[in-house]
């Protein structure tokens, strides 16, 4: 298009934006940047902060660190533990690296694989919510980008110009979130209303693990439900007044956190509105975001055997929707079971 003069003076800025972007992360997509492992650092340094007793208990050193195969997750383990280590050199750090061929049937890393019937309606469960995203569409163009970046921008196909706008929002938004101090700001080409028409595919399919009544998308059911089920079952392991456990870590990824989000359920992933409101009820960069996680924090009053915990989502406390907390947002931890189990979550089993 340059080259056919097809480009206005922000049209070659942008090309040159994107090479200057490409440039910078050819040969790198998918590994783990220096800010990624700050923010893991980061994250270490505010919990050790925060809870220091989960960590200098002299008879609960042993840590258990489990990651995906996929070689970000491992060294965003790595970036966490070693600043862990560093502040707390006397715990054990067990570490394990698991993949789907590593788990025992129908069982993987952070949770259950699904079906063929489940991956069928999952499938038709996404073109739902494209639909539903296409819908809130109307109304929205990218006439004021077209104008903006091309001499010419009735000559340019709407097929060329969605494929132009949607590759530059997502090499820019690659950009910000790679290196925000030094990459061009979002608006540099694109209006408010502009941002929002590309935004929103996005965020509807993660719509489609939210709660409604009546709808139940398989992931959510398969990856959050199955992730709960490993919780229960380590937890109440740590727990145990003999127990030598200090915490669990799992690194995984943002397909199999949000769905244990919606199977909490978190507040702000069951809503009952009309499908054209869902973008005006959920965003979801307020729940996935770099370096987005959940945390379980348990407390046990000395000599009571009764157990609290507080759920944290990204490092901000939170409530389970539907359950009532015993104050704040700290719950108990046999009434969370039971809620878990009364939802159906297949295997839960209760301990005694």
């Amino acid at each position: 298009m340059a080259a056919k003069g097809m480009l206005t003076a922000d049209g070659l800025a942008l090309m040159e934006d994107i090479q200057m972007i490409k440039s910078m992360t050819e040969g790198h997509l998918g590994e783990l940047t220096p800010l990624g492992a700050s923010e893991h650092q980061q994250i270490c340094a505010r919990m050790y902060r925060h809870y220091p007793e989960v960590f200098s208990n002299k008879s609960r050193l042993n840590l258990y660190a489990e990651s995906t195969k996929v070689m970000r997750v491992q060294k965003s383990m790595e970036a966490f533990t070693e600043e862990l280590q560093r502040r707390a050199p006397a715990l054990l750090i067990n570490y394990s690296v698991k993949g789907w061929e590593d788990q025992p049937a129908n069982k993987g890393v952070v949770g259950y694989s699904l079906n063929d019937e489940e991956k069928v309606q999952g499938k038709n469960d996404e073109r739902r919510f494209a639909g539903i995203a296409s819908d809130l569409q109307s109304g929205y163009d990218l006439q004021t980008f077209a104008g903006r970046i091309f001499t010419d921008p009735q000559s340019v196909a709407p097929s060329s110009l969605e494929f132009v706008a949607n590759t530059s929002f997502l090499c820019l938004k690659t950009g910000c979130l790679t290196s925000p101090s030094t990459m061009p700001a979002m608006d540099k080409y694109f209006t408010p209303e502009e941002l929002y028409y590309l935004w929103l595919p996005g965020s509807m399919y993660w719509a489609c693990y939210l709660n409604y009544p009546g709808y139940e998308y398989p992931r959510t059911r398969r990856h959050g439900g199955g992730m709960i089920e490993q919780i229960i079952e380590e937890a109440d392991e740590a727990i145990r007044p003999r127990s030598h456990t200090a915490a669990t870590l799992k690194f995984s990824h943002d397909t199999y956190l949000f769905p244990l989000m919606t199977a909490f359920p978190f507040v702000g992933t069951v809503l009952d509105c009309p499908e054209t409101e869902i973008a005006d009820r959920f965003q979801d960069y307020n729940f996935i975001c770099p370096a987005c996680n959940v945390q379980l924090i348990f407390y046990r009053k000395c000599c009571s055997k009764r157990i609290l915990v507080k759920l944290l989502l990204n490092e901000k406390e939170t409530l389970i929707h539907g359950l009532e907390p015993v104050t704040r947002c700290y719950y108990d931890w046999d009434s969370v079971k039971r809620f878990w189990q009364e939802k159906g979550w297949s295997g839960i089993r209760l301990g005694d």
